[in-house]
């Protein structure tokens, strides 16, 4: 009874070098913009980073585990301020609204039949450099979205990775009923 959508969902690292419309990428923006948030704060922009040029000099803040990003048409930067999050109880709400948006985006591309992938391993003042955005904001997430190609440039370890789904932990692992 699991979603369709959840169970195909995967972070594959193969893209191709094909561009995603212009249609595509804003109804994929759209599904990050519905996503739920803390007290409706909806504390996330996106910089959207697809021009070859702006990419090129983007994926230089990349860290080198990511080299297969560059093939990706769309870089995705999530950005927000932490005080712009959910004020209550002093937690950073934030940070699990972005993910909200983030997972929006991610259900959305598998949708479309398009891949995406959040990844970690950049370097945030770079990017923000780059990109103009403010320093009060931080880069929460890195997402990059494309079609699915050949896993041919990606080296033996990520071929590998590309064969087989990555396994998830059993329900009984990780879920405690009224306590730990």
């Amino acid at each position: 009874m699991l979603l369709d959508l959840i169970e195909k969902r995967k972070s594959g690292r193969a893209f191709s070098e094909k561009p995603v419309s212009d249609e595509a990428l804003e109804s994929i923006l759209e599904a990050g913009r519905k996503a739920p948030s803390c007290g409706n704060t909806q504390a996330w922009d996106f910089v959207v980073v697809k021009d070859p040029e702006a990419r090129a000099q983007a994926n230089t803040a990349m860290s080198r585990g990511n080299y297969w990003a560059e093939r990706a048409a769309v870089m995705i930067l999530v950005a927000s301020r932490p005080e712009s999050g959910c004020p209550a109880h002093g937690q950073p709400y934030y940070m699990m609204d972005v993910g909200l948006a983030v997972e929006n985006m991610l259900l959305q591309t598998v949708h479309l039949g398009l891949m995406g992938h959040p990844t970690a391993g950049w370097k945030e003042d770079n990017l923000k450099e780059l990109t103009g955005i403010p320093d009060d904001y931080r880069i929460a997430a890195v997402v990059f979205i494309g079609h699915e190609g050949s896993p041919d440039h990606l080296d033996e370890k990520n071929k590998e990775r590309e064969k087989t789904r990555t396994p998830r932990k059993a329900l009984d692992e990780i879920v405690h009923y009224d306590k730990w």
